[in-house]
């Protein structure tokens, strides 16, 4: 009896550990993870245009049968190739994003884990997608600036200064947006070069703008005119090569070396700006000498004031508006030979532009003085005026 318990029991207990043993691994599970290939191994991406080259080495074991495919994906966007070899490239990323990527081994019995990630990749732009972003800036800088110009030239004598120091705050804030967001993008091979020197020469041109609006006189305004006008050109050259690289058409062709003949007083003569749109000017008088206006000091020993005004008028429809500086744009020829840039100082004779500053919608006119110091033994001969600092078309008059 006791016997015959005995081997009951120990026919039950084998019977337990083998029903354990099948529940906790079952025959067939372990056999399909042992005919699945390993991981693939060192895994390395490049970066391309909107996409990335992604390679790497076969796994240590293909398993119980041939590897079919490998399945590569990106991390974050799950964007995947399929590939029978051991590299692809990851179409659709986002420029100027991060991806990583990790690979799999598929054969007949299924799929492999997970490789280990790659190198992390940052995504360049492509021409079409920088040309985009690029045109998205700029026309927020337009927006912005238009509406800071605006409040600038708003400006009277009872704006407190902490107004002004405002309106300068967001002047300058306009410029940094405007660097800061194309600096994050990723720019195509062909446009890097001169997205950098594009952006270091804005930087530059925003901080001569700021500096100009918060001179404290004329004379301190003057001391900066050179520099305004240098790096003026400067940003205007680097937009120039920035549209070539993203095959944007150009604003105008240029540099336009051109110099018109010379006309009288009175005369209206064309000149374009940077966008190809053009603007009628007339120098209608000289104030020789002028009298210095309220705040402005007086002239240096030795110089006297003297004012040329000029009347800018925006009539061709087909423009958009014009935006520039006169005091920047005229300058005058002594009867020493010597040119002689703007003063920014003011004169009672006539009303002065704010700072040289001028904006034309189309259809629109303006009138204004631009001051100059001469010695006082040196005349007008002529008066020259050209948009953008010199670097397009120049129109004189003879005094």
């Amino acid at each position: 009896m006791k016997q015959s318990t005995w081997r009951q029991g120990l026919f039950i207990g084998v019977a337990l550990v083998t029903l354990t043993l099948a529940v906790a691994v079952p025959a067939s599970a372990a056999g399909a993870a042992s005919s699945r290939p390993t991981a693939p191994r060192s895994v390395r991406a490049r970066a391309k245009t909107a996409s990335a080259y992604v390679r790497w080495l076969r796994p240590t074991s293909s398993g119980t049968s041939a590897i079919k495919s490998y399945v590569v994906t990106a991390h974050p966007s799950s964007r995947t190739c399929r590939t029978a070899s051991r590299s692809c490239v990851v179409k659709g990323l986002k420029g100027g994003r991060s991806y990583s990527f990790t690979v799999v081994a598929k054969n007949s019995s299924g799929a492999s884990p997970k490789s280990r990630s790659s190198n992390k990749v940052t995504i360049t732009l492509s021409i079409g997608l920088a040309r985009t972003a690029f045109l998205t800036a700029y026309a927020k800088l337009q927006s912005s600036l238009t509406i800071d110009l605006t409040a600038i030239g708003a400006w009277t004598s009872s704006t407190t200064a902490a107004q002004q120091t405002a309106d300068l705050a967001n002047l300058k804030n306009t410029f940094k947006t405007f660097t800061g967001t194309l600096g994050k993008d990723k720019w195509p091979s062909a446009a890097k070069a001169h997205i950098v020197t594009y952006i270091a020469e804005v930087n530059a041109f925003g901080t001569d703008y700021v500096a100009l609006f918060a001179a404290t006189s004329a004379s301190n305004a003057a001391l900066l005119l050179d520099t305004f006008q240098s790096d003026g050109n400067k940003e205007l050259v680097g937009e120039t090569l920035v549209r070539a690289d993203l095959r944007l058409p150009q604003l105008i062709s240029g540099p336009v070396a051109s110099t018109s003949t010379p006309v009288a007083i009175g005369a209206a003569q064309v000149v374009h700006d940077f966008y190809g749109d053009t603007l009628s000017a007339t120098v209608s008088q000289i104030v020789d000498p002028a009298t210095a206006g309220a705040n402005s000091g007086l002239p240096d020993a030795g110089y006297r004031f003297v004012a040329v005004e000029v009347n800018l008028s925006n009539t061709d429809p087909s423009n958009g508006e014009v935006v520039s500086n006169a005091n920047v744009a005229l300058t005058v020829v002594g009867s020493d030979g010597q040119t002689y840039s703007a003063d920014f100082g003011t004169v009672s004779q006539c009303t002065n532009f704010t700072f040289g500053e001028f904006q034309l919608p189309t259809g629109d006119t303006a009138t204004g003085c631009v001051v100059f110091q001469l010695p006082t033994a040196v005349t007008v001969a002529s008066v020259q005026f050209s948009l953008d600092a010199g670097y397009l078309d120049t129109v004189v008059w003879t005094a």
